[in-house]
Order: C-alpha cells, then structure tokens, then sequence
C-alpha cells in the first residue's frame, strides 16, 4: 500500500473498525510478548532452583561423610567441606539464616554441634526448594482446570491493564472538558479550581490502584512470608477506589487513605532483622533439638553438655 492508501485507509471503513484493528493488532502482540515474558521467567527461576539444589546436594553428602566419620578427617577432606559449604553461599537462593550459620561454623570449626545443626539446616531449605520446584513443574505441565483458564486470561492482563489506562485518561479528558478546563477561558473561578483538583485526585487514586494491583495479578513471584500481607494489601488498595462512587469531593480522602495504607505496607511486610535472632539454630523445635542432643550424645567424641555450654555462649 501506497501513503496515500495508508492516509485514506481511516476514511473508508467506519469509526468502529478504524478502533478495534489497532485493538486488535495490540491484543496479539501484548499477549504473545507476555508467553513469551513468563516462559523466560519460569526458566530462569528453574534455573535458580536447580543451581541451588546442586551446590546444597554437594554440601549434604559432604557433611554426612563428616558427621558420621569415626576418625578425625584428614586436612583434604576437611577442607573439602569447607569448600562445598562455601559455595553454598553462591546458591541463588541461599536464606540468611543458612549464610549465618556457614559463616559461624567457618569462624568455629571444632564445634561439632554446629556443624549437626547445619546439616539439618540444609536438608531443610533443599526440602523447601524441591517442594517449590515440584509445584511449579506441576502449574506448567500438569496444569488443573482451573489454572489452565486462569493462565489463559493472565496473558491477557498486560492489554486490559492498557485499556485501563487509555479509559483512565479519556475519562481525565472528558471530566477537565465538561469543567472547561480545556478549551476555554471560563474555568478560572476558586470553586473550579478545586473541582479540577478533585478530577485530578481520582485520577491518580485510581492509576495508583492500578499500578498496585497489576503485578500481583501476574503473579509468579516466589512466595515469601509477607506474600499473603502483601496481596490483600494490593486488593484493599484497589477496592478502596471503588468509594469514588460516593462523590467527588470525596476523592482527596480517597487518595490520602490508598497512601496511608500503601506505607502500613512497608511496616507489616519488612523482613525480621538479623539481631532480633539471637543464636543460629534458634528455629528448631524443642523436641528437634532435644532428638539431635540425644543422637549426639552416643558419639564419643562429643562430650555434649560442653559442646552446648560453647553454644550458649
């Protein structure tokens, strides 16, 4: 096609054709680009899950061969383990408390204690990370009813989050119109002024809705302990501006109560701080720690009661 068909092109169809061919063209593209988007990060993320159950793999077979050795273990072997345990601290996703408890054990070799808790610390994360491997293979492979519609439509939230936006604005345009905002010299009056600045107060109230709900309706994020928090948080926000309804005066209040609560968010969904942990290991519970003193004690060498006086201080 010429340029002079492409410039005539609008004005041979009707204005509803000229509007859902371009709808429909982004449509495909959106919805391509987000297969293509999610298949990449569920790679990676299996990527990160299998570098880390490797390097977490090496490490367990090193420590059980140096638990359950009967003579001390030559300088080599030693420094093997040393080795391995290092490298779990490149493991994508090695925790805190892991990074704590290899850098404590490093700084004390000779406590054997230590070195039982650490194993159960590793065995534990790599349950964590195979059950969080095995769901996600399970949502791609094996999909329910279910997830297979909602995986379906999660495609389609990048072009109706658009189409949000786009409605969003022409309602902005259509609003500042009817005030005279636009166009006209009559709007300079005090009382249009604030009526202008209510348009633009629930413009913003309902963008920020937006902008907050999106990406957790895309999902695949790894689920933290605040995820729960997190997501309600996001779906009251975004609920919150459906109290425009009640009138536009109204939409200052509306706005400061979203910004409110988007700041409660960052108090009641922060990670607990490191020194409010007062001894690696503190996460077992009582009868776990009880079960490894009792399978400790029959080792001879480990006097236990001074190993766990070491411990406490």
């Amino acid at each position: 096609m010429s340029l002079s068909d492409w410039l005539a092109w609008p004005f041979l169809y009707s204005p509803v054709a000229v509007i859902l061919a371009p709808a429909f063209i982004l449509f495909v593209w959106q919805y391509g680009a987000s297969k293509r988007r999610t298949t990449y990060k569920i790679n990676m993320r299996l990527d990160r899950l299998h570098r880390s159950l490797e390097l977490y793999a090496a490490a367990t077979g090193a420590l059980l061969r140096e638990i359950g050795r009967q003579n001390k273990p030559s300088s080599a072997e030693h420094a093997q383990l040393i080795d391995k345990l290092l490298a779990c601290k490149a493991a994508p996703y090695a925790t805190e408390d892991l990074l704590a408890q290899i850098t404590a054990y490093t700084m004390d070799e000779g406590d054997i204690m230590r070195l039982t808790l650490l194993l159960r610390t590793i065995e534990r994360e790599t349950e964590r990370l195979v059950e969080e491997r095995s769901v996600l293979l399970r949502r791609i492979e094996k999909p329910g009813w279910g997830w297979s519609l909602w995986q379906q439509f999660h495609h389609a939230l990048p072009f109706i989050f658009t189409i949000s936006i786009f409605t969003l604005v022409i309602w902005l345009l259509g609003s500042l119109d009817q005030l005279g905002y636009i166009g006209d010299e009559g709007w300079n009056a005090l009382g249009e002024w604030w009526v202008a600045l209510y348009i633009w107060t629930r413009f913003l109230s309902c963008l920020f809705s937006l902008l907050i709900l999106y990406p957790f309706l895309r999902g695949w994020r790894r689920e933290s302990s605040s995820s729960l928090l997190q997501r309600w948080l996001a779906v009251v926000i975004a609920l919150t501006a459906l109290l425009h309804m009640v009138g536009l005066p109204w939409a200052p209040y509306i706005f400061t109560l979203q910004l409110l609560l988007f700041i409660a968010g960052f108090r009641f969904s922060r990670n607990k701080p490191r020194k409010a942990r007062p001894f690696v290991g503190h996460y077992f519970e009582e009868n776990e720690l009880s079960a490894l003193e009792a399978q400790l004690a029959g080792s001879p060498e480990l006097d236990t009661d001074s190993a766990l006086e070491s411990k406490e201080s």
